[in-house]
């Protein structure tokens, strides 16, 4: 699995997160975890999207 791959997916489980934060009502505790759950998937998503951006920076070819 490449940087891509695991970059969209962190940062898909962490949207995912956000929006179960904002629909389910939650006890304030298990909405703290879950809505931290998504800052840190997405933060750790972008990062592998970012060191993919970054790899491939003088590449044309991605393929």
């Amino acid at each position: 699995m490449n940087d891509v791959s695991k970059g969209l997916l962190f940062v898909l489980g962490g949207i995912v997160f956000m929006l179960l934060s904002f629909i389910l009502p939650l006890p304030t505790p298990l909405w703290a975890v879950v809505l931290s759950a998504s800052i840190v998937l997405n933060c750790t998503g972008t990062v592998f999207l970012i060191r993919f951006n970054k790899s491939s920076d003088g590449k044309k070819d991605l393929g």
